[in-house]
């Protein structure tokens, strides 16, 4: 796909918005940005959770480890770093300087490196907030707070949505979530999974409207994606056929 400038998209979109009926090519071009634009999220966001990773594991090695600093070395007047060189000639003065260095690291405290399984319960503990908000007017739908493995979706105050309003059940449950659950029992029936591990959601319900959507073991970024995108187009339909009657 060829990738357009910023300008153009500029100037593409306001030829969209100056129009009152979009030929095949403008739906193609903006069918095109989209999964452009998709794709670049995605990418951002898989670089920032690698990031945070990554600082969080360097954190959990400052908390569980020691190390003396340079700073601390140079000001440290016991320290063998701090004298003055052997003179590389002499084979005695190297042989100290060894030894020495053996002892100073010796004495220091071993990094205590944490375990997967300490890493993987700390990355789950990480818990993420996501608005998700309607297209046309940026109106709050919906709020999700979500781990490396569970995705809680609550309505906004005033988003008062039945389970029983479409497209609800027959495209968000059972087409989106149902479809995610098939393709684990394939996987279990494979061995390449265990059925502790696949998708599981549930709806609570409160007075009769949707309180909490909860989805378990959704594994990875691009089901993240799909479940924010699908749940946040359902919730605008639900409440535009509420606001219809």
């Amino acid at each position: 796909m060829v990738v357009m400038g910023v300008k153009n998209y500029y100037s593409f979109f306001g030829k969209l918005l100056a129009m009152s009926n979009f030929s095949e090519e403008d739906v193609r071009r903006a069918a095109d940005i989209r999964e452009w634009l998709t794709k670049q999220v995605a990418d951002k966001q898989e670089e920032i959770e690698r990031l945070r990773t990554i600082l969080l594991l360097v954190d959990l090695l400052l908390k569980r480890g020691s190390f003396k600093t340079a700073s601390s070395l140079e000001s440290d007047p016991s320290s063998s770093l701090t004298k003055k060189p052997a003179d590389k000639s002499s084979l005695t003065d190297y042989t100290q300087t060894r030894e020495a260095l053996r002892s100073d690291n010796n004495n220091m405290r071993e990094f205590v490196v944490p375990s997967a399984e300490q890493r993987a319960k700390t990355l789950s503990d990480l818990t993420e907030v996501r608005h998700l908000r309607r297209v046309k007017d940026n109106l709050l739908l919906a709020t999700a707070t979500f781990t490396e493995s569970r995705v809680e979706i609550t309505p906004a105050n005033g988003i008062k949505l039945n389970v029983n309003t479409q497209p609800f059940k027959s495209f968000f449950l059972n087409r989106i979530l149902e479809g995610m659950k098939a393709r684990d029992v394939e996987k279990i029936s494979r061995g390449e999974m265990k059925v502790s591990e696949s998708l599981d959601y549930q709806i609570e319900e409160k007075n009769g409207s949707i309180n909490k959507i909860m989805i378990s073991n959704y594994h990875d970024k691009e089901r993240l994606n799909e479940i924010f995108n699908t749940s946040t187009w359902v919730l605008t339909r639900m409440i535009e056929k509420n606001d219809g009657k």
